[in-house]
């Protein structure tokens, strides 16, 4: 893809997560694509991709993300980092806590490798730790 593609493709996949639209999301990436996650581990396949989205979208609600950054590796063209920055409400069930009503912050980085117009590779890095203090779900130590 060009790198105005890559772009697109970023807005888009930005936006979808804004609906907490899993179908789109999910068909943004390979049937077998690989993505690493501080929540979901290593997933493998659109499917257990799809389902994670699913998880993620019941769990919180109100998301708003934020692009800071889109950088494409013009070597390669089939690389790109989105740098983002996401807030949302913590409405439903995860890791058997239920919602707390809270809204968190976070600001990451997702790594995309492309094959054609689809993810087939993707680390995505943030920090999940935070993320949990800010819901309530784990405690910060005063220093």
């Amino acid at each position: 893809m060009t790198s105005a593609e890559i772009h697109a493709f970023c807005e888009r996949y930005a936006r979808a997560v804004e609906r907490s639209d899993a179908s789109a999301l999910a068909a943004s990436y390979s049937e077998n694509c690989e993505v690493s996650s501080p929540i979901f581990g290593v997933l493998n396949g659109r499917p257990k991709l799809e389902s994670s989205w699913r998880d993620l979208f019941r769990a919180f609600s109100d998301t708003m993300v934020q692009i800071t950054d889109v950088i494409v590796d013009e070597t390669r063209r089939d690389r790109a980092v989105l740098l983002f920055s996401s807030y949302g409400v913590h409405k439903g069930e995860i890791f058997g806590v239920p919602g707390t009503g809270r809204r968190f912050e976070i600001r990451g980085a997702f790594v995309f490798t492309f094959e054609g117009d689809k993810i087939c590779k993707e680390t995505r890095l943030y920090d999940f730790t935070g993320m949990l203090v800010q819901l309530g779900i784990l405690k910060a130590k005063a220093s």
